[in-house]
């Protein structure tokens, strides 16, 4: 039980590192930017705070994580055009994080979708 624990907290890491991962240089680029990880990060701390207070079932909140991942892979893949070219050249700092960033996000999907749904959950669940 404590492997599956820990392994619980790396994946809750792994998703929160993935939609905070940007260059300092990209939020003074781009201010309104700034709201993106914030606002995907808020979107996942009620995911799971909904699973694991009941108000949504184990599989519901698998997809609203699974949903906020989604959604940095999308939102991160049509970033990179216009933000590719920098000022001073190519932006190779924004676009090695932004792959990264998609990397993580796809590995925390597929890591998801393959355990079961209550084993995201962090509190304790009674045998049924």
């Amino acid at each position: 039980m404590k492997k599956g624990r820990l392994s619980m907290i790396g994946l809750l890491v792994l998703q929160a590192i993935a939609v905070v991962l940007y260059p300092p240089s990209f939020f003074r680029e781009s201010p309104q930017a700034a709201v993106l990880p914030p606002t995907l990060l808020i979107f996942l701390l009620l995911a799971l705070a909904g699973m694991n207070s009941g108000v949504l079932t184990p599989i519901a909140g698998r997809v609203s994580l699974v949903f906020v991942q989604g959604l940095n892979v999308v939102m991160r893949l049509l970033m990179i055009p216009p933000h590719l070219r920098g000022s001073e050249g190519w932006n190779w700092p924004f676009l090695a994080l932004s792959v990264l960033g998609i990397a993580l996000s796809w590995l925390t999907i597929v890591w998801m979708e393959r355990r079961h749904p209550r084993t995201l959950l962090l509190r304790q669940v009674e045998n049924e």
